[in-house]
């Protein structure tokens, strides 16, 4: 502890810290940072990237807001969205239930 800190310097560095937190927090939530287990150093830093890059394009999908949970629904929700127009288009079209599982592999 560094105790020749004035209070004031000691609440900026809290404040300047406090960004990642709540990236930690959101990536721990959403993106499974607190479940994933990779031990090697080429594992980790690329598990990192692709963990930023979700959290950017989250970020970025909740248009106006920037905020994170925001467009992570939206994304959901567009994802799902996809998901069952395909399975609509893809009925219509006369694929058999299984075709449609084995493309969503899910069979």
């Amino acid at each position: 502890m560094d105790n020749s800190l004035v209070p004031l310097d000691i609440l900026t560095q809290y404040t300047d810290r406090w960004a990642i937190e709540p990236f930690f927090r959101d990536c721990k939530t959403y993106l499974g940072l607190d479940g994933y287990q990779v031990r090697s150093e080429k594992s980790i830093n690329r598990y990192l990237a692709i963990m930023t890059i979700n959290y950017t394009y989250c970020k970025l999908y909740s248009n106006e807001s920037y905020h994170f949970n925001t467009g992570y629904k939206s994304a959901k929700k567009a994802l799902i969205k996809s998901k069952i127009t395909y399975i609509y288009e893809a009925a219509a079209t006369g694929k058999s239930l299984e075709e449609i599982f084995k493309t969503l592999k899910i069979a």
